[in-house]
């Protein structure tokens, strides 16, 4: 900006002159005032006045720093640094013209002229300051936010928002109705029923949440507020550093998800996502996760009779228990801790809450951390479905989801290939189940079962976005396994939508995916954060290639046989009926693995592993 080049002494000398030039006026207006003329006689006092004034008034301005002021940013300390220079300089002024000993000067001018030239600083620097920050030619490209919270914290935020060139704050929210239309900081304040609308209104797509003496239950309620509005949110930052320039608005909010993607969200049909949960009983397994625990705060929202959360992290089950709650007051939502593998807790889980379908997203899904400790990878992964799936046939639930992954297509590591068995597992429950014999007189209405099989999920635990968010906030650098390694992506809504929708399309046996467009170089990915988070600076961030993992493919696949995909009734989600070993050799190879992990034998769960997954050869780095 054009002012930000001109030398301080500069600025000083042009605030000095234009301080002289007001009490130039203000000496002529007083004596208008007094003698009620537009042409008032001065009787040859009018400058020898103006120099004592000016002798006077401005070196206690320069001591009292009103010089040193941010004349882009005029506040209230301004204000007081005026008032204590008029008033100084007035009684110094009256002494010095008693000893000059003036004539014909009325004593009423100097009682108006201190008051007239205080009305005329302060609008001079407000007038400045408003022309000075429209002349900046960064105002076109601020982007537009919200703060939650219109209290001292929020005006403060708003106030020392000003030296942060690329933000403009357009709206309060506050909860609280007192506030509400009353404009703070010259920024109307609005209530949070108002933040879907206003976001639209005013482009806005992330809001700063600016209450640090609210209580857990109340940021909550903010954090679900922007959240619904579909608003990324930040926390308020130190005010030093905000004024010292060492906060970027890329330290304020995380890089949306949403900007990676290299094409647009997949809107989710809004009949099929109620169709099969509300007024229904839910559970969902591993609902503490990334997957699962969108899956509960989506499921929630959709009015289910009751929602049951199954985990077997304490804090993880606390974390989503506690926030649906608190969203969800009038939900009836139980959580229960525990393991998958425990059969009987599954099965008084189901039976007691009269679940009629259960989303299953508990597994272990980290590649190489599965890769190394693969017996109690697939013992998760695959027995844990299969208990899960059981349960469900035997006490009426009517739908049950697998969440599954493109990994488990031709996998080449163990992670994937367990997958895949699970997906073989809850197919042949599905076959026993639509087998199920008249029991005293009665027909048991079948399980349907289904997978839902997508890609990498961003901003998910463990994937690589909060991994290279961490590596940037550190400077780098970041770490990619190949130049060429390439990944279908989706984001976390999209992942929980897709498998909601497909629960209400399922007819059992399905696999469902989603459309996710072309893959995605993960290396390009890496320079797409770097470009977002870098874009109001000139840093530099170097990607750095790490080599393959052990059993990492440098591209996933979602379909075994991509001719056996059909169109669904969401034109962005396919299903396929997959073929794999018959009925009898899955239930032999299942028993044959539940024997080796209880054995705890590495070759044998590995041979298991071979014979029922269709392209996985075991990688000979695979130890336990």
């Amino acid at each position: 900006m054009v002012v930000d080049s001109i030398p301080r002494a500069y600025k000083k000398a042009i605030l000095v002159i234009m301080d002289v030039v007001i009490f130039a006026a203000a000496i002529w207006l007083a004596f208008a005032i007094r003698t009620t003329s537009t042409i008032p006689q001065f009787n040859g006092t009018y400058f020898k006045l103006l120099l004592i004034i000016v002798a006077v008034r401005i070196p206690v301005f320069v001591k009292l720093g009103l010089y040193r002021s941010f004349l882009r940013f005029p506040s209230e300390r301004v204000w007081l640094i005026a008032a204590q220079g008029m008033a100084i300089s007035t009684l110094f002024i009256g002494v010095a013209l008693y000893l000059a000993d003036l004539q014909g000067e009325p004593r009423s001018v100097l009682l108006i002229e201190p008051f007239v030239s205080f009305f005329l600083v302060l609008s001079s620097r407000q007038f400045l300051g408003k022309q000075i920050f429209k002349m900046s030619s960064a105002v076109a490209k601020r982007e537009r936010v919200i703060i939650y919270g219109a209290g001292l914290a929020g005006i403060q935020m708003a106030h020392s928002m000003r030296v942060m060139e690329g933000l403009k704050v357009v709206s309060f929210i506050d909860d609280d109705p007192s506030k509400w239309n009353m404009l703070v900081a010259d920024i109307k304040v609005y209530p949070p029923s108002a933040i879907a609308r206003l976001a639209e209104k005013h482009n806005v797509r992330r809001a700063i949440i600016a209450a640090p003496s609210s209580s857990s239950v109340d940021r909550r309620k903010m954090v679900f507020n922007l959240r619904k509005a579909g608003l990324e949110y930040g926390e308020m930052p130190n005010f030093l550093d905000i004024v010292n320039g060492n906060i970027k608005i890329e330290d304020l909010f995380h890089v949306n998800a949403k900007d990676l993607l290299r094409r647009e969200t997949v809107e989710p049909n809004r009949a099929l996502l109620k169709g099969v949960v509300s007024d229904s009983a839910v559970m969902i397994t591993g609902a503490g996760g990334s997957i699962g625990s969108e899956l509960a705060r989506q499921i929630a929202a959709l009015e289910p009779s009751s929602l049951v959360l199954f985990d077997s992290s304490e804090f993880a089950l606390y974390s989503i228990d506690m926030e649906v709650r608190q969203m969800y007051p009038q939900l009836k939502v139980v959580p229960v801790l525990g393991s998958v593998l425990n059969e009987k807790l599954v099965r008084t889980s189901l039976e007691k809450h009269k679940i009629t379908t259960v989303y299953h997203a508990a597994a272990y899904k980290h590649v190489p951390l599965v890769e190394g400790n693969p017996i109690e990878g697939v013992r998760n992964n695959v027995m844990g479905t299969k208990s899960v799936a059981e349960a469900c046939a035997v006490t009426n639930v009517k739908k049950f989801v697998l969440v599954s992954t493109d990994k488990a297509v031709r996998p080449t590591n163990v992670m994937g290939a367990s997958k895949r068995v699970a997906e073989l597992a809850c197919q042949a429950v599905d076959k026993q189940a639509q087998q199920m014999q008249v029991v005293d007189g009665v027909l048991p209405v079948p399980t349907k079962f289904c997978a839902v099989r997508f890609g990498n999920v961003l901003d998910s635990a463990g994937s690589v976005v909060p991994l290279f968010r961490k590596q940037i906030a550190e400077g780098g650098p970041l770490t990619v396994t190949h130049e060429d390694v390439t990944r279908y992506f989706m984001t976390i809504p999209e992942a929980a939508q897709l498998v909601i929708q497909a629960s209400a399309m399922s007819d059992g046996g399905e696999v469902f995916l989603l459309d996710m467009g072309d893959p995605v170089k993960v290396y390009d990915l890496a320079q797409r954060m770097i470009d977002l988070a870098t874009r109001e600076n000139e840093r530099e961030i170097e990607i750095k290639i790490t080599g393959l993992r052990p059993g990492e493919k440098l591209y996933e696949e979602l379909l075994v046989d991509v001719s056996s995909s059909q169109e669904t009734a969401h034109k962005k989600i396919y299903k396929s009926l997959e073929g794999g070993p018959s009925l009898e050799i899955v239930h032999e190879q299942l028993q044959l693995l539940s024997t080796a992990l209880n054995e705890q034998t590495l070759d044998a769960v590995l041979d298991v592993l071979q014979v029922l997954v269709e392209g996985y050869e075991e990688n000979s780095r695979v130890t336990n």
